[in-house]
């Protein structure tokens, strides 16, 4: 990767994440009938910031990759460990949104993780239609494993509560940041010709 591809990928992932921010707020204002105009500002801050952390979050995805690849040889027994983690975060997150929710409101959250898992399977397909097949289940990790990681804060707040708009709009732009990082990723390493 070269510098120049480098600062493409920094800089297009923040794009993406305070676009995301900004069109999700005028959305969420169509629906709830709220004016956007005082809070724009707040909107591409927090767009930044979530895919700021995204970036920490792909980061840290390839760095455990790398070591994990080093460490488990075999491409089987490192699947069948990505697949046994994604489960355990999802369970996870099923265990956290029921104990804290009952009736509508609990399938109203699950409904946020079944979003998260429709979108890692949409883009683990796309990339290893992209790519190669034994792409789909370490992207499929990467985006159900390091979104939730990169929004516990939404999904397990201390002190006041946060709201499923909220949650959802901040699940949204770290989902669109990370698709954009995975779906990018054999492009900015792929080897360039020597001038």
């Amino acid at each position: 990767m070269t510098l120049k591809k480098l600062f493409f990928w920094f800089w297009s992932t923040l794009l993406i994440g305070a676009v995301a921010g900004l069109g999700l707020a005028f959305i969420m204002a169509l629906f709830q009938g709220e004016e956007v105009v005082g809070s724009i500002t707040k909107q591409i801050l927090m767009g930044l910031t979530l895919a700021a952390v995204a970036q920490l979050g792909f980061f840290s995805y390839l760095v455990f990759n790398w070591l994990s690849r080093g460490l488990i040889r075999n491409k089987t027994t490192y699947d069948i460990l990505l697949i046994a983690m994604v489960v355990f975060i999802l369970g996870s997150l099923v265990a956290l949104n029921s104990s804290r929710y009952s009736g509508v409101m609990l399938w109203k959250h699950l409904s946020v993780s079944l979003l998260i898992v429709v979108v890692a399977f949409i883009v683990a397909w796309l990339k290893s239609r992209w790519t190669n097949a034994s792409a789909f289940i370490p992207t499929l990790f990467f985006m159900i494993v390091a979104t939730v990681l990169e929004d516990i804060p939404s999904f397990s707040p201390k002190g006041e509560e946060v709201t499923l708009l909220l949650l959802l709009q901040s699940v949204i732009i770290l989902l669109s940041c990370n698709s954009w990082q995975i779906l990018q990723l054999h492009r900015l390493v792929g080897k360039t010709e020597k001038k």
